[in-house]
Order: C-alpha cells, then structure tokens, then sequence
C-alpha cells in the first residue's frame, strides 16, 4: 500500500481507535481515501527546484577523465599470507631434519629471510594502496567542497525559495489535519478538507495571490 504512514495516522491506528466491527472498519478504511487525495495532490502541487542544484553538467571536460576509485588487493595478501604459513608449517613439520643436516643449512638460513622479504613486499604494498585511497578521498572531498561554494548562488534562486516556503506551509496545514467525528464517513474530516482545499487553491490558481509572488 502506498503512503501506508499516512494511512496509519488518517486511521488512528497509533491511538488505537479503530472499530472492532469488520463493516466499520471497512467504512473506516475508505473514509480516508479522500483525505489522501487531496494530501497527494497538495505535494504534486510543490515548486520545482532549479536542477543545477543536484546534477551536474554531464558535458564538463572534468568527466573525460576516467577517476577508478582504488581498491586494496586483499586476495594477493592472502596468497602471500599462505605462502608464508605454509612455509611455516613445513620448517616446522620437518625441523629435525631441517637443523641435523647440514645440507639443508642454506635453506634454514635462507628460509626466514625470505618469509621477512615476502612480508615486506606484501605490508609495503598494501601501504601504498591505502595511502592511495586515501589521497583519492580527500580530493574527491575537496572537490566535493568545490562544487558546493560554485552551486551556493542557486540557493538564492526565487525557485528555491518558493520550493522551500511550500513545504513550510504544507507541513503546517498537514499538522492541523485531525479527524474530528467517528461517524466513519468522510465528513468526519470537515474541517482539515476545507483547510486542504484552501491550500490546494493559493498553489494551484495562478490569479491567485500566493504568499510568496512569481
């Protein structure tokens, strides 16, 4: 169901209110829907905003540049990590034979240097990446800030203001919409339809005199 939170608050269902009978809760349902049109129709009646404020000029030369973000290469560190504990593993399994045989001195003394080797390499590159996530967010931040100082003016744009004064007025008159009767009829909101019909009318009419001038 659409707007489900505002059918939620029209029924009364958080003040539990509601009919114990299924035909007048059926009554109680539809009592509604007319209320939800005129609030539906009130929001569609809102200003557009000036578009430059959310997007931005696809035909810029600053989008020609492909910007991929960078990414750490955790499955390299992970074959590293498992070479490394392999080799581990086999010095330990056959240490006997590893430290009583002089044949396989070079290999002892080598084996470590190696693991040492392979550890550095792997920490060495995973520093430059991250160090280059990291230079990658803060111009992507500072770019970020760049546009937002260059779109500020449009903030000052008539639209937005009228955009920003319609919404203003509509949360007041939606917060005065109550049901006022039991009856389960739609006349038991009266008074909140006259109020939302009024409100439709300053948006919709353009002879009308709107609170802020075109």
């Amino acid at each position: 169901m659409d707007n489900y939170s505002l059918y939620i608050r029209l029924l009364g269902v958080r003040d539990e209110n509601l009919p114990v009978f299924k035909d007048m809760r059926l009554k109680r349902y539809k009592s509604v829907q007319k209320m939800v049109e005129l609030i539906e129709t009130a929001t569609h009646l809102a200003p557009k905003l000036p578009a430059e404020a959310f997007v931005l000029d696809v035909n810029h030369p600053e989008w020609d540049d492909r910007m991929v973000y960078p990414k750490i290469n955790f499955l390299k560190y992970a074959y590293a990590g498992l070479a490394i504990g392999s080799s581990m593993v086999f010095y330990s399994y056959n240490y006997n034979i590893m430290t009583a045989n002089l044949r396989f001195r070079t290999f002892r003394y080598l084996l470590p240097i190696l693991n040492l080797a392979l550890f550095g390499a792997a920490y060495q590159q995973y520093r430059e990446q991250v160090l280059k996530i990291n230079l990658f967010d803060e111009y992507v931040w500072l770019r970020s800030q760049e546009l937002v100082k260059e779109k500020e003016f449009i903030l000052e744009h008539p639209d937005f203001k009228r955009h920003v004064w319609f919404w203003e007025d509509f949360k007041e008159t939606f917060a005065r919409v109550h049901r006022q009767a039991n009856n389960h009829h739609a006349s038991d909101f009266a008074d909140s339809e006259l109020m939302l019909q009024d409100f439709i009318r300053r948006y919709s009419n353009p002879d009308a005199q709107l609170p802020i001038a075109r």
